[in-house]
């Protein structure tokens, strides 16, 4: 008998029922030819077909020589070097007679530590609590500290320091308001209070840093109109020249006169605000704000360590050592929810690339009466309080109580703002 192929390749066919070896080796059966079926070479009824087909796709490598008994045999896997069996034991005993590395010494408190980790691993494969591990880590950690070690740093004091500049924004003063704590005679006392604390802060400072001037940016609303909002009129102790004349201006002259005192140098800008306004429909340079400041400028004209800008435009830039600060009232800026932070800097980022004098590097304002100071994405924003408090409108109509404060900072050749913070009118 023969296989199917053999069969075929002497030239005839086999006859039906013609009993034919199964072509697998290992297989040694004979089975009926079928006629339907002449191709078939493995028997119907085992695995031999599908046994062939995994031997034809097993990866065959060539016979190499056992280097412990020196026969020659054929590898399983290209790694082996020694036949199976004996000669692959004796190989394994063999490599394991070779010694390791020994492993380092350790110092008495890494041999702790070492067994302090292996006790805590073994107590989370027993589900301890991994809060109480960690516990028990920070306690051990503390205990290994020598507090010997830590020393305090050394610092270089300088014996010398580069001079600053003092700013004071000045804004929302709104004398002859009337409100259950404010009037024009605690007006007068804030006022004097603030020059107080300003003249304070200027003897502190002053003993470790050199003040070389001070700036005062009047960000608008030291006077109020009467036809903003109906009703206004009802609401204002004193009509808004008597403001100016016998109340705001009295009051400036007096704190500026006070500042040329302790400073070497005293510089004013001003920029008008919304509650100056002659009326709630006329053109913002209309606006009382800068007929004040024209009455101060005309008193200091000819004070030679005196300098004031008028701005009759909305927004005015005042440059300190290279540092630009953008300075307006703050009404252009509309709050959501009657929370101004949102409007403030999302107003800020459209104004950096769209001002026309270029970048700046602060915002400065005031307006919503509220202070605060906070960097956001690369500029700062300085927003002013001011000196009414219990306000009715800003509280019916903002839902903001009116803080009495307004913003000191310090500004350095490299740095635009070193400290700085809000002075309390309380």
């Amino acid at each position: 008998m023969a296989t199917l192929e053999e069969i075929l390749a002497s030239g005839r066919k086999p006859e039906p029922g013609e009993l034919i070896d199964c072509k697998h080796e290992e297989c040694g059966k004979t089975f009926p030819y079928v006629p339907k079926n002449h191709r078939q070479a493995y028997c119907p009824d085992g695995d031999c077909q599908r046994l062939a087909h995994i031997e034809s796709k097993r990866v065959k490598f060539e016979p190499r020589e056992c280097i412990i008994c020196g026969k020659e045999f054929v590898p399983e896997h290209p790694r082996y070097k020694a036949c199976p069996g004996e000669c692959r034991r004796v190989r394994d005993r063999n490599r394991n007679k070779h010694p390791r590395e020994p492993k380092p010494e350790l110092t008495p408190d890494e041999a702790i530590r070492r067994k302090e980790l292996s006790r805590y691993e073994s107590q989370l494969r027993e589900g301890v609590g991994r809060t109480k591990i960690l516990a028990d880590l920070l306690l051990g950690a503390v205990k290994l500290v020598n507090e010997k070690d830590i020393r305090p740093q050394p610092v270089k004091r300088r014996s010398k320091r580069d001079p600053e500049t003092m700013v004071l924004l000045r804004s929302d003063w709104h004398p002859g308001i009337i409100t259950p704590s404010y009037n024009l005679e605690e007006f007068h006392r804030r006022v004097e209070l603030l020059t107080e604390k300003v003249v304070l802060f200027r003897d502190i400072i002053s003993e470790t840093i050199p003040i070389e001037k001070l700036v005062l940016i009047d960000l608008g609303d030291m006077v109020s109109g009467q036809e903003i909002y109906p009703g206004q009129a009802w609401e204002s102790e004193k009509h808004v020249l008597e403001q100016i004349y016998h109340e705001a201006s009295p009051a400036i002259i007096k704190q500026n006169m006070t500042f040329l005192e302790y400073f070497p140098r005293v510089e004013e800008h001003s920029i008008p605000g919304n509650h100056g306004r002659t009326g709630k429909y006329v053109p913002s340079e209309a606006n009382f704000d800068n007929v004040l400041a024209q009455d101060i400028y005309r008193r200091f004209e000819n004070v030679k360590r005196f300098s004031m800008e008028i701005e009759w435009d909305w927004w005015k830039y005042v440059d300190i050592y290279g540092h630009r600060l953008l300075a307006l009232h703050g009404n252009q800026i509309r709050s959501w929810l009657n929370i101004p932070w949102y409007g403030i800097t999302q107003k800020g980022m459209k104004w950096q690339g769209s001002m026309p004098r270029g970048p700046w590097h602060c915002l400065v304002c005031g307006h919503f009466h509220v202070p605060f100071m906070m960097p956001f994405n690369n500029f700062r924003i300085i927003c002013n309080g001011s000196l009414v408090s219990d306000d009715e409108f800003a509280l019916r109509e903002m839902g903001m109580s009116s803080t009495p404060a307004q913003q000191f900072f310090m500004v350095h050749p490299d740095h635009i703002k070193t400290l700085g913070t809000e002075i309390d009118l309380i």
